[in-house]
């Protein structure tokens, strides 16, 4: 089924993704070919001027997918982390992403991994949201670690998503027209051995063949780049300090960032690739850069074609500060069930990721949420264990903030509620979905009077109240819980010889 969720409520799980992921080593780099027509009819060979405080602020929606059932959804720690490395990678452009209207959750096991370009064309025309550069994170897209549709997205492979991966950075290149220095070289192995030609034939029917006319014939022919530059501005990529690169493959750089293979051009002038380039297949670790020509294509580009992405008056509100827990600390006991974490706010954070775990690693997380509150309810925690916490803040601008120092706590033996206390009061769940009943068990000696029960949010202001006498020992609460916001609540009643209060959780109102 296909079923889309936005993901900014307050609180939401995130599965982990599947052990059956193809690694980033069994996915082709990119699944992107060709030269676009707007780069071959333009020309943007003026010098970069000095940009600054004149940052271009654009606006991704980004759709994390996962199968039907809602299980292969990347983390949100690590989207969180591509999101940063994504503008880390353009900060020297003067360009900047941030989220519109958060993220979107689609549950579609036909788009978490799909095979073929044009199902990646029904996820994007189906989800799409305008004014927008919509990215799609899924388990495998059709092959590669990533591709670009230029009139509906981009999509990028869990595997080659993360801090420290530059994928990411590479298809939103392509997005906004640049192509690969390497144009015409796809699909070819280079051979130093052979004479290499001056013209190459390339081949996108892959993608071309439901698009009709939104781009080019699928057969196209490339001048080879030379080492001298004289044919730079009509060869390969276009781009004149793009130098030549015919590797079309990932390869590994030395200390010079330099590719191992020597490669000779049609002259027989002898050349090793550049692997500093974002937008050639050089390993993650060469990478650092889009060249300054690049540079102006690209923003040239959001001020023509895409000036509906960008949107003006943004300042930065960076997210810097580190939260400080304030409670459970220092193995505080907490109950097994809706044990409440608290921590500061932090300037500039409008949302916090949580996470608990038993392991300090965080291999394995008990707790995984996204909240908008300074609080998280860790539900339901097995007895008599050692738990660690922590918090990382972030807006839809800033993503880079680390996690807090970590905290820890332990979970009481048995839940307070599994039991009655000794004059013989339960009152169980202590965690409520919209609408359950809440369960009272009452003292003997409260039978046949009048008992008055209050229900008070975390502010302190009564959002419900009852006065009834119950003549047996355990009666059953009708709550208008589904009304109130998810939450901490405090239970108070009074019967004939004293009163009992017991703290409520509310998971998930209105």
């Amino acid at each position: 089924m296909r079923h889309s969720l936005l993901f900014f409520l307050l609180l939401a799980l995130t599965p982990k993704i599947s052990a059956q992921e193809p690694l980033k080593t069994q996915l082709a780099p990119c699944g992107t070919l060709g030269i676009s027509d707007w780069l071959k009819e333009s020309r943007f060979r003026q010098p970069v001027q000095d940009r600054s405080g004149d940052t271009m602020w654009v606006a991704i929606k980004t759709h994390l997918l996962a199968k039907d059932n809602g299980i292969g959804r990347i983390s949100i720690e690590k989207y969180l982390d591509s999101f940063c490395q994504l503008n880390e990678d353009f900060s020297d452009t003067d360009i900047q992403f941030f989220m519109k209207d958060g993220w979107n959750l689609l549950n579609e096991s036909d788009w978490h991994v799909h095979n073929t370009i044009p199902e990646g064309i029904d996820m994007m025309l189906t989800n799409n949201v305008p004014d927008a550069l919509n990215a799609y994170f899924v388990a495998d897209p059709a092959g590669n670690c990533g591709y670009n549709l230029p009139y509906a997205g981009v999509a990028i492979a869990h595997g080659c998503s993360g801090d420290n991966d530059h994928t990411w950075a590479h298809e939103v290149g392509h997005a906004l027209n640049l192509p690969h220095p390497f144009i015409g070289w796809e699909g070819k192995l280079y051979n130093f051995n052979t004479p290499t030609p001056t013209v190459l034939t390339y081949d996108y029917t892959y993608f071309h063949d439901t698009l009709d006319t939104q781009v080019p014939a699928p057969l196209d022919t490339a001048l080879v780049e030379l080492v001298d530059g004289s044919n730079c501005a009509i060869a390969a990529d276009r781009i004149c300090d793009t130098p030549p690169d015919y590797l079309s493959y990932r390869w590994e750089c030395d200390a010079e960032n330099k590719s191992l293979l020597k490669q000779k051009d049609p002259t027989g002038a002898e050349f090793y690739s550049d692997g500093t380039l974002f937008m050639s297949y050089a390993l993650d670790q060469c990478q650092n850069r889009f060249s300054p020509e690049e540079i102006n294509i690209m923003r040239a580009t959001l001020l023509t074609e895409r000036l509906n992405w960008v949107a003006p008056g943004i300042t930065q509100e960076p997210v810097t500060d580190n939260p400080v827990a304030i409670e459970p600390v220092q193995d505080q006991i907490v109950p097994v069930n809706g044990a409440v974490l608290r921590w500061n706010a932090v300037p500039n954070a409008t949302h916090y990721l949580v996470q608990a775990s038993r392991f300090a690693s965080f291999s394995f997380k008990q707790l995984d949420i996204v909240t908008t509150d300074t609080f998280a309810i860790a539900g339901q925690l097995a007895p008599n264990l050692k738990y660690y916490w922590r918090i990382r803040p972030f807006n839809n601008r800033h993503t880079c903030a680390p996690f807090s120092a970590l905290s820890s706590f332990k979970t009481s033996q048995v839940s307070p509620t599994t039991e009655p206390d000794a004059e013989g009061w339960r009152c169980y769940p202590s965690i409520l979905a919209p609408d359950q009943p809440l369960t009272i068990q009452i003292p003997e000696d409260w039978k046949g009077h009048e008992i008055r029960c209050q229900i008070y949010d975390a502010a302190g202001r009564l959002v419900w109240q009852q006065k009834q006498e119950w003549s047996d020992q355990t009666n059953s609460l009708q709550l208008p819980s589904g009304q109130w916001s998810a939450g901490v609540y405090l239970l108070t009643c009074t019967g004939k010889t004293g009163s009992k209060t017991e703290r409520l959780t509310v998971d998930g109102g209105r």
